[in-house]
């Protein structure tokens, strides 16, 4: 499984997920969508929105699974 986070330096759900990226045994890819405006409309191709913090979970088969919620994203990344 491979993981990337979209988000922007300015939100504070953001933030908060990558407080905790840190202290986690996971490597998180990290996407910023102001900066890069092609991870932006990546994002919005794929679920049809742009809100962040956004987590893409690719399988090794290659089937994407996106998950928003800042709450659930450190969830998630926690029970790995």
């Amino acid at each position: 499984m491979t993981y990337a986070l979209y988000y922007y330096d300015s939100c504070p759900f953001c933030q908060m997920v990558l407080r905790t990226l840190p202290g986690l045994n996971v490597d998180v890819e990290k996407r910023n969508v102001q900066k890069n405006p092609a991870y932006r409309k990546q994002q919005q191709q794929a679920t049809g929105r742009t809100t962040v913090p956004c987590l893409l979970i690719t399988s090794e088969q290659g089937k994407e699974e996106w998950m928003f919620e800042s709450a659930d994203i450190m969830t998630y990344l926690q029970s790995l």
